[in-house]
């Protein structure tokens, strides 16, 4: 409420104030004989004093003006969290959230209730991913399983842009499951929280975020970094376990709470046992086993809903295919074919040049004549006569009998086909200038992967400096060839290659560090002037005089990657090891590792991502299809169908339209309900009806484990908001005198109300008063 004094007869001022001072005056001579006696003074003058200056003021009529909330004018929100953390019961409670909140808004004839619709406009709000308009609370039953606090606010402050909202009583404990960002906020009326909930003596265990990373490393392709939460659990074990679809446990660790309540960090390598799209299980629970579900009363938790996650690991279905080229039979093929063998979705296509291409005759005419003579007065007289013989090549696992039946791609058709080429002991010479541009192009624009291999003709002996393929490489090429050293180079990992999974065939540090040390020296190594800006290198040799040389290096390069490995004779770490090591493969290992890495990130023609969408309040799954055409440009008259298949019930299939966002790109959206293990497949056909292609992805729904990671109010949340819109956060017991002071809080529309202050009683009781005690202190002292 704000109040003021208005002073309506100015021309009386002056004189009142100075009646008043005369008077004062008179008063105090009056009193002179008491000066000395300063408490007798100071009363009996002072009193006096007080009721003439009030008598005097009143000469200048004043009015005394008051602005108030008008009644019933403004809104007043109510907002109820309707979510599933309401059903927790806290600690030494006889009754859960919920059931304490609907008590408390059930009842219409609770004094703060009673005053909150005299003075405002109520409007009631339930909510959970959106507000819901409700006559009145009962329909409360705590089952969101989301808190969209942020969406909730937006939508509120849409729907009453242009009305007065005085403010907003916010009932809820504070568990949002999205963020609140300042511009949901701006524009808002002051949010005044009512915390639900005990702020502290919870005991839970849960897990708060799952982070899944697919790698090349062969034995464990998967890693899970499981983070946890703990509120109130004394020191002691903690166990992790991962099960599969099947319900197997396929790894488990146990670690320990320290005293400082702080969790130990969960690392699982998995290896799925089928490509594709998987589903797995990952639980947690206070104790050394699962059976910790059932243990003692001190390790009950809070709820166990939040111990248990599901996620998904999507390792492609393949086949990746791979383009080799060598300029010669050599023994780096035949380890390669053997490695790729094992592997079910890298598919090797080799083209071996066995013979280099010569002249068939070289006879010398006439002058200026340029045709063969044997030709000579014959009509039609075409190029074959100065051809050259193509290159003996040797195909094998092509895909058709004639596939590269004319020799290297000269298409993009043919050549993108392929996720990686691999070019070792070739000069640049058996390739057209066209060839080396689409081999570029084949890596910046479609994205495939490539690597060179070291050899006599590649690198700078191959004369790949000065042209596209050289631009791509990570590696500059001006530098002369590498003498021989008769102990030859030693491998090791940089520091770049010891952060790359697939760089290293053993699980440990100190595993690796020794496989390295018993591997064979290299007597081949092409050598370079240095690295290009961007790249990195991911192993050296070091020679006999400890000088460090680049053996494997990589960039990014536009939309792929090219690699060179600098060594020309890998094989010697098959050859040349014991029996035992032999048996060990580790060069199929790596070759495996390396090509896997090589084709991880490169695109496919059709392709299918699922993104999570909550901007709408409801758990959405945008499914996402990219088709390309055959030179991989955006295909944009396609038909694309998509199949989603719910974790119960039927197959649903839906066609997805053409986004206006990205060209190529086709939408269809899936309301992501109910929760469990949730796939999708698209299937793509040309305008003829020709299939394109297809691909698959997958998504765990799994919202209650987000909505109940948490189970103490998250009161600094609360605060925050309340800080953020001049509001305060109000606790439950102060409801009804924070209700209280509301009508006199700023608001859109007030009422001004203007009285005489003669009128008012307080005035007349302090002249009356004042009177009353000067007389008393003469009649006590006795003074006339």
């Amino acid at each position: 409420m704000l109040a003021f004094l208005i002073v309506s007869r100015t021309d009386w001022l002056w004189p009142a104030i100075a009646a008043a001072a005369a008077l004062a005056v008179v008063v105090a001579w009056s009193y002179r004989s008491l000066w000395r006696d300063v408490p007798r003074f100071r009363w009996g003058a002072g009193g006096k004093v007080l009721a003439l200056i009030l008598i005097a003021a009143c000469l200048g009529e004043p009015l005394w003006s008051s602005t108030r909330v008008r009644p019933g004018a403004n809104l007043f929100l109510l907002l109820a969290d309707n979510s599933r953390s309401l059903t927790l019961t806290d600690p030494n409670a006889p009754r859960p959230r919920g059931e304490v909140l609907q008590s408390l808004l059930t009842s219409d004839a609770a004094p703060w209730h009673v005053r909150l619709e005299q003075d405002f406009d109520v409007r009631r709000y339930q909510f959970d991913a959106q507000p819901k308009y409700v006559a009145d609370f009962a329909s409360l039953d705590f089952t969101g399983d989301r808190t969209e606090l942020g969406a909730v606010l937006r939508t509120l402050k849409e729907r009453l842009e242009d009305r007065p909202v005085a403010g907003l009583l916010l009932f809820t404990d504070g568990i949002a499951t999205d963020e609140i960002a300042d511009a949901d906020l701006a524009g808002l009326p002051p949010i005044y929280p009512v915390p639900i909930g005990a702020a502290s003596g919870h005991r839970d265990l849960s897990i708060v975020g799952i982070t899944s990373t697919t790698t090349s490393f062969e034995d464990a392709p998967v890693t899970l970094q499981v983070e946890l939460r703990a509120e109130g659990l004394p020191p002691g074990p903690v166990t992790v376990r991962v099960d599969d679809e099947t319900g197997t446990a396929v790894k488990h660790e146990t670690q320990s709470i320290d005293r400082d309540g702080r969790l130990p960090q969960f690392r699982f390598q998995l290896r799925p046992v089928k490509t594709g799209v998987s589903f797995y299980t990952v639980r947690a629970v206070a104790g050394k086993d699962l059976a910790a579900f059932d243990a003692a009363p001190e390790f009950a938790e809070a709820t166990f809903e939040n111990n248990t996650r599901l996620m998904t690991v999507d390792r492609g279905t393949g086949p990746y295919r791979l383009l080799y080229l060598a300029g010669r039979p050599n023994w780096e093929l035949k380890f390669l074919r053997r490695s790729l063998a094992e592997d079910d979705q890298l598919k090797l296509t080799s083209i071996v040049r066995i013979a280099k291409k010569e002249a068939k005759f070289d006879f010398r005419g006439r002058e200026g004549e340029s045709a063969n003579p044997l030709f000579r007065g014959f009509d039609g007289v075409n190029d074959d006569t100065e051809r050259y013989d193509q290159p003996v090549l040797v195909r094998l696992d092509t895909l058709t009998p004639d596939e590269f039946r004319d020799g290297f791609p000269k298409t993009a058709e043919e050549l993108y086909r392929f996720h990686a080429v691999i070019l070792d002991d070739i000069e640049a010479a058996f390739f057209t200038a066209e060839q080396l541009s689409l081999l570029e192009r084949f890596v910046s624009e479609r994205g495939g992967g490539f690597l060179m291999l070291g050899g006599l003709e590649s690198f700078r002996q191959g004369k790949y400096e000065k042209t596209a393929v050289g631009r791509m490489l990570p590696v500059y090429l001006d530098a002369p060839p590498a003498l021989p050293t008769p102990q030859g180079y030693r491998l090791t990992l940089t520091r770049e290659g010891w952060l790359q999974p697939w760089a290293r065939l053993r699980s440990t540090e100190a595993d690796e560090v020794r496989r390295l040390r018993e591997l064979p020296g290299f007597r081949t190594l092409n050598t370079i002037s240095g690295l290009k800006p961007g790249a990195s290198a991911v192993a050296e040799v070091t020679d006999s005089r400890g000088r460090n040389s680049p053996a494997l290096v990589e960039q990014r390069y536009g939309q792929g990657r090219a690699a060179a490995l600098l060594i020309g004779d890998l094989w010697r770490s098959q050859l040349e090891l014991a029996d035992d090591q032999r048996a060990a493969d580790d060069l199929g290992k790596a070759w495996r590792q390396m090509l896997r890495w090589l084709i991880v990130d490169v695109p496919d023609r059709v392709d299918l991502k699922s993104i999570s969408d909550h901007s709408s309040g409801v758990p959405l799954m945008r499914l996402e299809a990219r088709v390309r055409t055959p030179e991989f440009r955006p295909q944009d008259n396609a038909a694309v169908t998509i199949s989603v298949q719910p974790p119960e019930g039927p197959a649903l299939s839906m066609p997805a339209e053409p986004s206006l966002r990205e060209p190529g790109l086709y939408e269809a959206v899936v309301a992501s309900r109910p929760a469990g293990p949730w796939t999708a497949s698209v299937e793509v056909q040309d305008p003829e009806g020709k299939p394109l292609g297809s691909a698959a992805s997958g998504w765990a729904a799994d919202l209650a484990a987000r909505e109940l990671r948490q189970v103490s109010p998250d009161r600094e949340r609360l605060q925050k908001l309340a800080e953020a819109t001049n509001g305060r956060v109000v606790e439950v017991s102060e409801l009804e005198a924070f209700v209280q002071t509301l009508p006199s809080l700023e608001a859109a529309l007030t009422e001004t109300t203007t009285s005489p202050l003669w009128h008012n009683p307080l005035v007349m009781l302090l002249i009356v008063a004042g009177l009353c005690l000067e007389w008393g202190v003469r009649r006590r002292f006795g003074l006339p």
